[in-house]
């Protein structure tokens, strides 16, 4: 994962494959960062943070990943891709729309 900003506007960048990047945001909440945020990855800061305020909030951001890393939730087999992962996705929810099993 990487962070990039403009200003006050701050965007997760997830560098490896997943489905589940938008529970990141709950992650975050456990360790009380309750930050305004839109979609699954910006992020809007205050202007007015000193630097132990950044401080800490990087700290509990590191334990937020480090958290969602350990539960698991960033596994994937090492060749997957966003792709692949999208088109499982979709093959997912177009079988319980037509009332099928799991995707093969």
């Amino acid at each position: 994962m990487r962070v990039a900003n403009l200003s006050s506007i701050w965007t997760v960048l997830y560098t490896t494959p997943g489905r589940y990047n938008w529970m990141f945001q709950q992650y975050l909440r456990r360790e009380g960062l309750a930050l305004s945020w839109v979609g699954t990855g910006r992020l809007l800061f205050s202007l007015d943070y000193t630097a132990a305020d950044f401080a800490e909030v990087i700290a509990r951001f590191v334990r937020a990943a480090h958290g969602m890393r350990e539960d698991g939730w960033w596994w994937l087999p090492p060749q997957a891709s966003n792709r692949q992962v999208a088109r499982a996705l979709l093959g997912e929810v177009v079988n319980a729309y037509l009332g099928r099993g799991q995707a093969e």
